[in-house]
């Protein structure tokens, strides 16, 4: 395996930014990348992986591909302001401050004041963040960024007692500053896989070098942090609203719109700056639309899996007789956007009426509180026996014991696990997310006309969930028929070749196409 952050001799065609995934955290995007890398041994490929704080992670989840020709790694907050990666993010920032002095104030913290009072984001935005040259020290006690700050809170957060705007602006922009000062490899092609972090750092290493960029967007990433802040909970916000005025909106409403600004239009530069937008659906694709995308831009190309392949590698059970339990299970993280909270709940509902076997399978890691949670809430319903939690399994060993996959997540793009289920032949129940609807019961005609291969639910909907087990625990001639109805629309609409093929030809054209 490649060691962190050594460059190998071979060129990179392509950087690929990664926020929390890929190759420290297994699961959907991080086997997408993987995947990416793999089939295109031609090209040579640079990760520029981005993390909360060092150390947030173990070893890599992935034996990184011979064509991986660098992997460095930048991390939202340092562990110590005297770190050697702090001494060097302070000392570039210093050496771009004092070029700018003479000239005019930080254009990089107008930049910062244009993001959140603005509502457009153009070229000059992106120049200021590029500039890079306000530092951590400037932005937390110089007059300057305190004014800018200080303005900021008067139009956006009136209702909030200041030191608590000051903190939660601190938290957001901090990881931000560090990011804009880190480098970022030479490559032909950028290439983010989120807007985010990763879509800002993205944007601006391809306006500094004038090298294009691709960005992919699996869910839609600043409605997923809505998502987040609207579970958010601060110790001081009923503090803070019984003293506010009453006639402004809530504090803790001020500040989760503050974030959520702030999101979207980290979102808004990536789309800004991108030269190609690739979305999994039609109707991630309306959604990009509404949060500022350019449609021109634009352009659907849906995950596809190597059926035959997996078919293949499955490890079959021995068939059950039909009195025996149904085997269901949850395939996925452990994380609060996975919702497995419902995904428990509805097992109990369902246990109620029929027998089921459930096994939850994937890491659990990422977030160990909710971990505990989903476990506790187990042992409370008294599930224990029935529902068990098995960590990560191997792709082969999964679906093949399975007579039905359960996907309850608040928040999807196109989920790789219902192309592997289907690869497999089984079906799906799912929440209606991101495209979970077309891939279960078409995109259109003739798509629609080889049947439903799962049920659709709502979201956060427990007993929606529990009925369609129960339906198709009690209907094995219906399973059949969806999974069978399953595996034919994997195979004609969501092939990996074709995937492979569309993502070797933008990195192609774009290379071919960029400013030498």
């Amino acid at each position: 395996m490649l060691p962190r952050s050594q460059r190998m001799s071979r060129a990179t065609d392509v950087c690929l930014l990664l926020e929390g995934t890929y190759p420290y955290v297994a699961g959907g995007v991080s086997s997408w990348v993987h995947d990416i890398i793999r089939s295109m041994p031609e090209l040579g490929f640079g990760l520029l992986h981005i993390g909360p704080t060092a150390g947030s992670y173990g070893e890599p989840r992935y034996a990184l591909p011979d064509n991986v020709t660098s992997l460095s790694e930048h991390y939202c907050q340092s562990g110590s302001t005297l770190d050697a990666v702090s001494r060097a993010e302070t000392e570039r920032t210093i050496r771009a401050v004092r070029r700018s002095r003479s000239t005019s104030p930080s254009r990089t913290l107008a930049a910062l004041r244009r993001l959140h009072l603005d509502t457009t984001v153009d070229d000059e935005l992106i120049a200021g963040l590029a500039a890079a040259d306000l530092s951590v020290d400037a932005l937390l006690h110089s007059n300057e960024a305190f004014d800018v700050i200080r303005e900021i809170a008067n139009v956006r957060a009136p209702g909030a007692p200041f030191l608590t705007f000051f903190w939660h602006f601190r938290s957001m922009h901090v990881p931000l500053l560090r990011l804009l000062a880190a480098e970022t490899p030479p490559a032909s092609v950028y290439h983010s896989v989120s807007t985010g972090y990763a879509g800002v750092i993205a944007a601006v290493a391809s306006y500094r070098t004038g090298r294009p960029m691709l960005l992919t967007e699996h869910g839609i990433y600043a409605r997923e942090r809505d998502m987040e802040l609207a579970r958010a909970t601060w110790d001081d916000d009923a503090r803070f609203a019984a003293t506010a005025d009453p006639r402004m909106p809530a504090t803790t409403s001020q500040l989760r719109q503050l974030w959520s600004t702030f999101f979207a239009r980290l979102s808004q530069v990536a789309y800004k700056q991108a030269t190609s937008i690739i979305t999994l659906s039609a109707v991630n694709r309306r959604k990009q639309l509404e949060d500022g995308a350019a449609p021109e831009k634009i352009s659907i190309v849906a995950n596809g899996v190597d059926v035959d392949a997996l078919v293949a590698a499955t490890v079959p059970t021995p068939p059950r007789a039909a009195k025996q339990p149904l085997r269901v299970g949850f395939v996925g993280r452990v994380v609060p956007i996975k919702d497995v909270i419902t995904f428990i709940k509805a097992c109990d509902l369902a246990l109620r009426e029929v027998a089921l076997e459930i096994e939850i399978i994937g890491p659990a890691e990422e977030d160990s509180a909710y971990a505990v949670r989903c476990r506790e809430l187990v042992e409370q319903l008294g599930r224990s026996d029935e529902i068990r939690f098995v960590g990560p399994k191997k792709l082969a060993e999964i679906y093949g014991s399975l007579d039905l996959c359960v996907l309850t997540s608040f928040s999807e793009g196109q989920p790789l696990v219902i192309l592997e289920a289907h690869a497999a032949g089984v079906p799906v129940i799912s929440s209606d997310v991101g495209a979970c609807r077309e891939m279960l019961e078409g995109l259109d005609g003739a798509d629609r006309a080889l049947g439903p291969s799962g049920v659709v639910t709502n979201v956060a909907a427990p007993e929606e969930t529990a009925a369609a087990m129960v339906k198709l625990a009690r209907n094995q001639t219906l399973r059949q028929q969806m999974g069978e109805a399953g595996r034919a629309r994997v195979r004609t609409r969501y092939a990996k070749s074709q995937m492979i093929d569309a993502y070797r030809g933008y990195y192609t054209t774009l290379a071919a196409d960029a400013v030498p």
